[in-house]
């Protein structure tokens, strides 16, 4: 018996089906070419600045180097310097505020503070009376994973009484 045959027709492909797919590579390979070009500049990683306050009579100013953008996991600076005209009386009491601070796992404090107490709100370091007019602490931490959007943060510089002799505030956003 002979096999029945079937005419077949030609289709036409439909021009319309590829045209969304070909849109949405283009937008995805955007996209990343945008991620890996941010990544390139520098703006996915930690940047940094100092923030600065001066005392009322201008003798004692405070400078605070930290990262003003950064991401969960890398290593920050944090850096205080406090300078005083004539150099120190007594020893220096710093105070940082304790929820900026529960963003970062702290590894150190070079210089080791002498004593440290906390309030609700801020971390107290004493230090001891450094040679000269400049006191410079360097704190290491990282950004702990899991921590989202940054946080607003203080230090300031106290007087024997814990009043603020110079202050200054300072924000570190966190990047995905």
């Amino acid at each position: 018996m002979a096999e029945r045959s079937t005419p077949t027709a030609d289709l036409q492909p439909d021009e319309q089906a590829g045209s969304r797919a070909i849109w949405l590579r283009r937008g995805f390979l955007s996209l990343l070419a945008l991620v890996v070009l941010a990544g390139l500049l520098g703006f996915l990683g930690v940047r940094s600045r100092t923030s600065t306050a001066k005392s009322r009579n201008g003798d004692v100013s405070l400078d605070v180097h930290y990262a003003q953008v950064a991401r969960a996991g890398l290593d920050v600076p944090f850096e205080i310097t406090v300078q005083r005209q004539g150099g120190f009386d007594d020893d220096v009491s710093v105070a940082v505020s304790s929820s900026y601070l529960d963003l970062f796992n702290r590894n150190s404090i070079d210089p080791e503070p002498s004593s440290s107490t906390a309030t609700s709100d801020e971390v107290i370091w004493r230090f001891d009376r450094p040679p000269g007019n400049t006191l410079s602490v360097s704190v290491d931490m990282q950004v702990q994973f899991g921590r989202h959007f940054g946080r607003d943060g203080f230090v300031a510089v106290l007087d024997r009484n814990r009043n603020a002799i110079a202050r200054t505030t300072f924000k570190t956003w966190l990047s995905p």
